[in-house]
């Protein structure tokens, strides 16, 4: 075996870009364009721009018909090696699908969605207020400000300002606003559907802008609190975990490649990680490898989610006229950007396997997914959509199945050989089947035991610990009989290979694999490149 093995994982990388332009040269693949990200951009955009009339109500279908396509093309004959070996090429073809369907099909955002923002009153300041009240209110406020004269302004026109829902625009200008805000926000922060794993808005801004059912916000200005006291404390938070991540992540990648599983080397067994083999079996050396595979993700999503609050909140502390002129909306506020995780334990202990995937993992797609369950209930005769049980067991099988499409698309598209449907899907189809088996456990199971041991119906519960504890045994014992579908279809791909950082400290003081080429720099090789296929449609800036 030793004799078939690469010598080192930067050979892999090497030979994959070889082969890729040697596919794309003799026309069995095509090359990923940057227009193609442009034109994925501007078709929802420009449906969302033309307002729903009568002569217009079939624009939004037409252009979700165009996305279709061009998801499938991409899908079918497009590859590049930057984004996890081309895993981000499926996913991303298959996520835009749906969400484009949320907003352009599932929901009409002219009626449906408000979003928060800043308003000037007409007449300048609060009513009622002298000069020197004025000023005494705002020094005696927590507000982020500059210095001088110009902190003074700021925080004055912050103090003035109110928060509104904002419906769809009338002017063309405001409604482009407006519709990118709505395009590149999936979790809804400042929106009307902001998704419940956010959590509520602040009290004083939901205080001020009377919340109610999402269909009767009130649109009027109300005064808000413009005072932001946590948006540094956020940000200096953000800074120091993005750093964290970051260090946490060069452990994660040095420890894998010193593991040839995570080269992609599956079949036949690859030899054991530990230096004493013999002391661990089998089933040691596959949770490492479940725990280090596990911990990857969720130390890669938290770094690269850091940057959200890091360029948008930071830039708008900084530049708090340019962020006031570009947008409406309040950018500098910290309600605006929670933790793409939840707390860890108790949603496990507390609802088992759901709780691990509705609370614990990251919801970036969760407004996505329920909006496609609701569309397909909608369809369903009233007697099954009103039926509790029926609407929870479709809405989560939606949610599992769909997730499981779109990362098996992602496996799809990576340029090593994968198993999306019996790997990568089945996956999370057995996560579904698992939150079904404990669900009718604690519904007809639990109950079914009680009264046939106790006498008595609806009355008697297991002790609390007994239930946390076999939730906790379920979803830990669960995760490690099912997590090898993903977790070998991940290895496979070719995903662990990228390289996420680009300077790797541990790498630089020679702790790395050992091979050469290894050092502090880890960005090598050309990202894009010129390409001119023959074609107008196949010229352009190439993803490499």
């Amino acid at each position: 075996m030793a004799g078939s093995l690469p010598s080192s994982y930067l050979h892999i990388l090497r030979d994959n870009g070889d082969q890729l332009d040697r596919r794309i040269q003799q026309g069995e693949l095509k090359p990923v364009f940057l227009w193609h990200l442009t034109l994925f951009t501007i078709l929802p955009v420009s449906a969302l721009l033309v307002p729903r009339r009568k002569g217009t109500r079939y624009v939004r279908p037409l252009v979700l018909i165009l996305i279709f396509n061009l998801a499938l093309g991409a899908l079918r004959y497009r590859r590049a090696l930057l984004g996890a070996n081309g895993y981000i090429i499926g996913l991303v073809a298959a996520w835009w699908f749906i969400w484009s369907a949320t907003l352009l099909v599932f929901h009409d955002a002219e009626r449906e969605f408000l979003r928060i923002e800043r308003k000037l009153p007409a007449h300048g300041r609060p009513t009622g207020l002298s000069d020197a009240t004025l000023k005494s209110s705002i020094q005696n406020r927590s507000i982020p400000s500059s210095c001088g004269s110009n902190g003074a302004k700021q925080r004055e026109q912050q103090y003035m300002e109110s928060l509104v829902w904002q419906p769809y625009p009338q002017t063309f200008l405001k409604r482009l606003n407006w519709s990118l805000g709505l395009l590149f926000n999936m979790r809804g922060p400042e929106w009307n559907w902001r998704i419940s794993s956010m959590g509520p808005l602040p009290p004083h801004v939901e205080s001020k802008l009377e919340l109610g059912s999402p269909s009767r916000y009130s649109r009027g200005a109300k005064k808000a609190a413009a005072a932001y006291p946590d948006s540094r404390t956020r940000i200096r938070t953000v800074a120091f975990n993005c750093l964290k991540y970051y260090l946490l992540l060069d452990v994660i990648k040095v420890l894998m490649m010193r593991d040839l599983y995570f080269w992609g080397i599956i079949s036949p067994q690859p030899p054991s990680p530990f230096a004493f083999n013999q002391i661990f079996s089998a089933g040691v050396v596959h949770l490492y490898r479940t725990v280090i595979t596990g911990f990857g993700i969720y130390v890669a999503v938290n770094f690269v989610a850091s940057f959200n609050p890091l360029i948008f909140l930071g830039l708008s502390i900084l530049f708090p006229n340019a962020s006031r002129t570009i947008t409406a909306a309040p950018l500098d506020a910290p309600w605006l950007y929670s933790d793409p995780f939840g707390p860890f334990l108790v949603p496990i202990l507390d609802h088992g396997l759901a709780g691990a995937w509705s609370v614990w993992w990251h919801q970036l797609f969760r407004f996505g997914f329920t909006s496609t369950g609701h569309w397909i209930l909608s369809l369903l005769p009233r007697s099954l959509a009103t039926n509790q049980r029926l609407r929870r067991l479709i809405m989560t099988f939606v949610a599992f199945a769909l997730s499981g499409l779109i990362h098996a698309c992602g496996s799809y598209t990576q340029w090593s050989h994968t198993n999306p449907i019996s790997g990568t899907f089945l996956f999370f189809i057995l996560q579904f089947v698992g939150i079904t088996i404990q669900e009718f456990v604690s519904h007809v199971v639990d109950p079914f035991l009680l009264y046939k041991f106790t006498g008595k119906k609806g009355t008697t519960q297991f002790p609390l610990w007994l239930k946390r504890s076999a939730n906790a045994s379920f979803v830990f014992g669960w995760l490690w009989l099912t997590a090898g579908f993903i977790m070998d279809d991940f290895a496979k791909g070719g995903l662990w290979l990228t390289e996420p950082l680009p300077v790797s400290p541990l790498r630089g003081l020679g702790l790395g694999y050992g091979v050469e080429g290894e050092g502090w720099w880890c960005w090598r090789g050309t990202w894009f490149q010129y390409w001119d296929g023959g074609s107008y449609w196949e010229r352009g800036v190439r993803v490499m």
